[in-house]
């Protein structure tokens, strides 16, 4: 879809970052488990033969079991990014060239990389746009993707770059760079302060993914 475009139900989403309703939030919240169903049942083939692993499966892998084996080993493996880059073409726009440039990057490159990017973010936030460049520097890696491995590391400050986030957040023309992240983060990270206590960057990214997730499937109805 074309970058001056809004994707099929966001505006649900614009709508939403407009409301300083914090209950209108939390309904919202409530039903992300309703927003992962619809998002597994839309996938097209292509997107369901990308894993055995279902995408809920893949959702809940990412928010409950990967950071708790990244927090130990400081590192990301290369079959973990090849489940993370199945997690972003099911919940995206599906891009099926990405997957096979992942595969091109050797173990111990993704390793070494992955490690040095997670010290750099853990050293200080202000180092994003330094482990950015280095994420980058792998196959199939550009700034969506590298805050999609950030955000697993430190959920509270690095948001995931969803389309759907970016077309409420920041408005259009839609583009993957690092400075239009920046300014992504920010808006998201004043949004969170303005929810106030339990809100971050991540919660307010995947309510907005839910918001118009649900629009989404009310217009396919």
């Amino acid at each position: 879809m074309a970058p001056n475009k809004l994707r099929p139900g966001v505006e649900s989403a614009v709508e939403l970052w407009k409301s300083r309703d914090s209950a209108k939030w939390e309904e919202f919240c409530n039903s992300y488990e309703d927003s992962r169903v619809i998002t597994q049942r839309l996938l097209k083939n292509s997107q369901i033969k990308l894993s055995h692993h279902s995408f809920i499966e893949d959702d809940k892998w990412k928010e409950d079991n990967l950071p708790k084996n990244i927090a130990t080993k400081k590192v990301i493996t290369l079959q973990q990014l090849e489940r993370l880059m199945v997690w972003k073409l099911r919940r995206g726009q599906f891009r099926p060239t990405l997957m096979g440039l992942i595969k091109r990057n050797s173990p111990s490159c993704v390793e070494e990389v992955t490690s040095k990017a997670i010290a750099l973010v853990e050293e200080s936030i202000e180092n994003i746009s330094d482990a950015f460049k280095v994420l980058e520097s792998l196959h199939g890696v550009g700034p969506a993707t590298a805050s999609l491995i950030l955000s697993v590391i430190l959920p509270d400050q690095v948001p995931f770059m969803s389309d759907e986030a970016m077309d409420a957040s920041i408005g259009l023309p839609r583009s993957y760079t690092n400075s239009r992240y920046v300014k992504f983060q920010k808006a998201l990270s004043s949004k969170a302060d303005e929810l106030g206590n339990g809100w971050n960057v991540n919660l307010v990214e995947k309510v907005l993914y839910t918001a118009a997730v649900l629009r989404r499937d009310e217009i396919n109805q």
